[in-house]
């Protein structure tokens, strides 16, 4: 265990409750996380504290050992007066919306009182339970094993209780236990040495079994085979079959296992940053600086309602192919596609074709492209229900937006200041779900154009 202090490490007070716990971590393991360009040896430090405090036995434990630490320390005979510590640093910097502009000429300071956010108090996390995974893990292993074992130890009594007079007996006895290559997961046979040759020789030792049992059982054929002969024939190539589909459907639900894990189930909840795609690729297209800062203004934005639902994953720069789209909200299997834009103090709306109106005029707006996006991602996501939203800040900072917001609209036009309210209030329905499914498919497949 290293040194340092856990309660220091997550920024929390000794006496505070779990849920406050796992806000701090949940908050700080975003910005220290490995993938996202932090740094290693604080993530552990991170995931240390995280694993000591979130168990109360061991968390009971390592705060009798502070409480001892602390006697010790006070029953230390006096010493001499220490010096006077060293200053503290200043505080970083607090960016708000009006002084992060490429226009502004105010300066960016701590004088400033330090805003979390531009759209009011931060929520309180949604307390719906545990979060639930869907599918669920390790699905189909236990009726694959289950299956397996009784097709090895079928053929394998086939093998032994078999007498073996020629050649093509034993060629036949290397086929028939051959099935079993073709049989296993495909994460299992891939690691079998020559497990290519094994399979071609197993499926060819099928067919010619399939083949025996169908002229067996022809009437106007001349055979001598058994019917327990016969019914060996059918139980192994049925079995391989049934076996075979067990096994197939388990591995493929090992792959989702391995690609959305459990942390990043249970944990992580963020991909990507702000401003950049999230496969760097020639597909997608140079963004401006100033769009860069935007994305990030709007990430701070969404922030707070990550933050306020356990199971809500934010995905930033998602793409389906070259359909890219600034922010990705997922909430069980609901789906939120967020760009936004900088304009002057007004009323924004949205008309019937799609187009952004602003006090009664159309503008030129990526409402079109967002309306496209929503349309593509429906057609790749088609267990889920995708909506667009299009947030406006205000130029000044400070000017009042105005919005209508459409509960049934494929795209919606939002206020910077009540577009989290109103985000969390379409995402909160879903509850604590996690669609490992859906997130696998946004993550891994969509960018690459895979079906």
């Amino acid at each position: 265990m290293s040194g340092a202090d856990h309660y220091e490490v997550l920024n929390v007070e000794r006496t505070a409750s779990a849920a406050e716990i796992k806000t701090a971590y949940r908050k700080l393991v975003r910005q220290v996380h490995p993938d996202q360009g932090g740094n290693a040896a604080l993530f552990r430090l991170v995931q240390e504290a995280w694993n000591t405090l979130s168990d109360p036995v061991k968390r009971a434990s390592y705060d009798r050992l502070l409480a001892g630490q602390q006697t010790t320390t006070t029953s230390e005979p006096r010493r001499e007066p220490q010096p006077e510590p060293d200053p503290q640093p200043e505080p970083e910097p607090t960016w708000s919306w009006s002084t992060d502009q490429p226009w502004s000429s105010e300066p960016s300071s701590s004088e400033h009182a330090e805003q979390p956010r531009t759209t009011g108090e931060p929520f309180q996390p949604v307390d719906a339970g545990p979060i639930h995974a869907v599918p669920t893990f390790g699905r189909w292993r236990t009726p694959a094993l289950i299956a397996l074992t009784a097709f090895c130890t079928l053929v394998i009594w086939i093998l032994v209780s078999t007498g073996y007079h020629g050649f093509w007996d034993v060629v036949f006895g290397i086929g028939t236990a051959a099935m079993i290559v073709v049989a296993m997961p495909p994460h299992w046979s891939r690691r079998v040495p020559l497990g290519g040759l094994f399979k071609v020789l197993g499926v060819l030792t099928a067919a010619f079994f399939l083949l025996a049992l169908i002229l067996t059982l022809n009437p106007f054929a001349a055979s001598g085979a058994s019917t327990i002969g016969r019914i060996l024939l059918g139980a192994v190539v049925a079995g391989l079959v049934v076996v075979r589909i067990l096994t197939g459907r388990w591995s493929k639900a090992h792959a989702l296992d391995l690609a959305i894990d459990r942390t990043a189930t249970y944990e992580f909840n963020l991909w990507g940053r702000p401003g950049e795609p999230l496969v760097d690729d020639a597909l997608a297209a140079p963004i401006s600086a100033y769009d860069v800062l935007l994305q990030r203004r709007t990430a701070n934005l969404l922030d707070p309602v990550v933050g306020a639902l356990p199971a809500a994953k934010l995905v930033h720069g998602a793409q389906l192919g070259a359909v890219a789209v600034d922010h990705m909200l997922i909430n069980g299997h609901r789906v939120a596609l967020v760009v936004s834009l900088v304009g002057p103090p007004g009323a924004y709306s949205l008309d019937a074709y799609g187009s952004l109106v602003f006090n009664g005029q159309p503008i030129d707006s990526p409402a079109p492209a967002l309306e496209a996006a929503v349309a593509a991602w429906s057609g790749r996501l088609r267990t889920a229900e995708v909506r667009g939203f299009l947030i406006v800040h205000p130029a000044d900072g400070q000017g009042r937006i105005t919005t209508q917001f459409g509960p049934d609209a494929a795209v919606s036009c939002l206020s910077a200041q009540f577009a989290d309210r109103d985000l969390l209030a379409w995402l909160q329905p879903e509850g604590n779900v996690v669609d490992r499914r859906l997130l696998y498919d946004v993550l891994r497949r969509a960018p690459y154009g895979l079906m």
